[in-house]
This record gives C-alpha cells, sequence and structure tokens, in this order.
C-alpha cells in the first residue's frame, strides 16, 4: 500500500512543472515555519514577555524580603537587654487602642480587650507587646466594623526573669 502510494507521488512529482514544484516546495517551507513559530518559539516569546512584564514586581518584592532579613538579623545580633516588666509595658500601651482597652492577666496569660481600636493602632500595639514586652500572641479573636477593630488578644508573657 504504501509503495503504491510512494509510486504514485513520485509520478505525479514527475509530471509538475518545475513552477509547480517550487511552489509546493515553498508551501511545505511556509507549513514548516509556521509549525516550528507555533510550537517552539511563540511559546518561549510569550513567557518571556510575561517575565519582563512581572520583574518590578519581583524586584520589589526581593527588596523587600532583603529588607526583612536585614531587619531579623538586627534583631537577632540585639543583645540580651535587662529583664522587661511586660505587664507593665502591655498596660502602658493600652491608651493607643483608645479608652476602651482593658488587660486581664492570669498566671503567664495577658488578656487583652478593645473595642473600636484603629487598625494601625492595634498593629502598633501588637508590635509592641512582640518586640518590648517579649510575648506571643496565643489567640486572636477581631472583627471589623466601619474600619474600626473590636475583639480580644490572649498574649503569653515572658517566663520571669526572661530578657
Amino acid at each position: 500500500m504504501m509503495q503504491s502510494l510512494r509510486n504514485a507521488w513520485q509520478a505525479r512529482w514527475s509530471q509538475a512543472s518545475a513552477r509547480e514544484q517550487t511552489l509546493v516546495r515553498t508551501a511545505i517551507g511556509v507549513l514548516l515555519l509556521a509549525a516550528v513559530w507555533f510550537i517552539a518559539l511563540r511559546p518561549a516569546w510569550v513567557s518571556l514577555k510575561a517575565a519582563r512584564a512581572q520583574a518590578p514586581l519581583v524586584r520589589a518584592q526581593y527588596e523587600q524580603v532583603l529588607q526583612l532579613q536585614a531587619e531579623a538579623l538586627a534583631l537577632r545580633a540585639q543583645a540580651p537587654g535587662a529583664p522587661v516588666d511586660a505587664k507593665a509595658v502591655l498596660q502602658n500601651g493600652l491608651s493607643a487602642l483608645k479608652k476602651n482597652a482593658r488587660m486581664a492577666v492570669v498566671a503567664e496569660r495577658a488578656t487583652i480587650s478593645f473595642k473600636d481600636a484603629a487598625p494601625d493602632a492595634l498593629a502598633r500595639y501588637m508590635e509592641q507587646a512582640r518586640l518590648m514586652a517579649h510575648t506571643s500572641t496565643l489567640e486572636m479573636h477581631v472583627n471589623q466594623a466601619a474600619g474600626l477593630w473590636s475583639g480580644s488578644l490572649v498574649l503569653q508573657l515572658p517566663a520571669p526573669g526572661a530578657p
């Protein structure tokens, strides 16, 4: 079967004029070029364009990671300071959460209840609790209404005598 098709093709090809043969070769070449473009080159071209578009975002994220790394190294390099009265630090910071903030301490846990706190004030308070009072957050229950936060935090206080 294949041999008969090949013989028929060769017979037809030899009867075709030089112009027809050139046109067929050109058409086959164009089809091969189109196949190479759509299968091999176009996907790579699209990926390259997407990578170029994302490069500034990735660069900004990389800079942020480097900044966080430098901050972490600086915190790690800090010599442990004198022991801190974590309860006093937490109590003093409550004023940033407005007048509706209260603290209750039971054993080595402090529960902070707050109402209508600004998000940036809450973030600063939590950062202060972590960095200055050396606490860690055990639980956090918050609700947002009209751009203000209400809820409670349960913080683990450092062991007595710990920096």
